[in-house]
């Protein structure tokens, strides 16, 4: 669960400890005012006065108790919780993707985390249905504000880790790799030619659950001469989405077309899908602009394979064509 609340502290003239508790658990009666035991809890924070104006401090307090930096006025607080046996994703305040093991929560005040993977209160499992603010003693004001929750489920079905849109001819040739998948569906493939509007060209199923890397490929057999501009359409299994960002390709048919595939790619062979080209105009150097010498390998398939005398160490590799007038270039990246 994703937990977030704006707390704000207009005055504060007590110096005490504990002067209130955020706790998240179950079966938390709202006509007991006392301090929910630790049986019932998933996750529990307390607010100290320092006696001095507006200002005040978060801790968490049990085994290895730990106290936030002084605050004053008002933060954002983000709680997010991970009840389950595996592994969640989420998009944390400051607009990046995090992980978050089971049976752990994080607390972020503001952009800054706080309290990270700390275990759930309770030795037993407990269900995140409720949630409750106690005060319990102190003089001073505490008000709560823009309270948002939600499943951390649907925060982010994918990680993308690249997208390529490289045109072969007549056609274009599209790939992606995700370096994990969270209740992933689908992924949509949309062109648009004036990146106004977008329209469906076509649909690859995700893997639904994954930590491991995953690569995709699709192909756009009928796209028009000219510009044409591609993104993903990247939907999660309740409806939830998001867009890649745009690549952009120039469809000319009849020239000469290099494409490498499954890049970044092993360091034992490069595979390129090409039309038109004379393998013998082909060049691969290093970053430095080193020659790499390689023997030619042509497929039944269409491809063809460039495999280095030495195995290529981890790195970027430029592979190039220059054939009649036509220059091309492109980056491989070995790993």
């Amino acid at each position: 669960m994703f937990y977030q609340v704006r707390v704000t502290v207009p005055s504060a003239t007590s110096n005490l400890a504990n002067v209130a508790t955020f706790n998240v658990g179950q079966s938390l009666s709202p006509s007991n005012n006392a301090v929910p035991a630790d049986t019932s809890l998933f996750a529990k924070v307390s607010v100290n006065f320092l006696g001095v104006n507006n200002l005040f401090q978060f801790r968490k307090t049990g085994n290895s108790s730990s106290t936030s930096d002084v605050l004053s006025g008002s933060v954002l607080v983000t709680w997010v919780m991970n009840n389950t046996s595996r592994v969640h994703y989420y998009r944390t305040p400051n607009n990046t993707i995090d992980s978050l093991n089971p049976q752990r929560w994080d607390f972020w005040i503001d952009k800054v985390r706080f309290l990270a993977g700390t275990p759930r209160v309770s030795t037993l499992p407990v269900q995140l249905s409720d949630i409750s603010f106690r005060f319990q003693g102190g003089v001073g004001i505490i008000r709560l504000s823009d309270f948002l929750i939600q499943d951390i489920e649907g925060v982010n079905p994918v990680n993308l880790t690249y997208f390529n849109a490289d045109p072969i001819n007549s056609q274009v040739e599209l790939n992606w790799e995700t370096a994990w998948e969270q209740n992933s569906r689908e992924f949509i493939v949309q062109r648009s030619n004036d990146l106004k509007e977008f329209g469906d060209v076509g649909r690859v199923a995700a893997a639904g659950e994954s930590d491991g890397r995953r690569q995709y490929a699709f192909t756009d057999f009928t796209p028009p001469p000219g510009n044409n501009y591609y993104r993903l359409r990247m939907v999660d299994k309740d409806n939830t989405y998001e867009y890649s960002n745009v690549k952009d390709v120039i469809v000319r048919p009849g020239q000469p077309t290099l494409w490498v595939a499954a890049n970044p790619t092993s360091g034992e062979r490069i595979r390129v899908r090409s039309s038109g080209v004379d393998a013998a105009a082909l060049r691969l150097t290093t970053i430095m602009g080193q020659d790499v010498s390689f023997r030619l390998n042509q497929n039944s398939d269409g491809y063809t394979e460039l495999i280095p005398a030495v195995r290529l160490a981890p790195g970027m590799y430029f592979l190039s064509l220059d054939q009649d007038g036509l220059r091309k270039h492109t980056k491989v990246l070995v790993h």
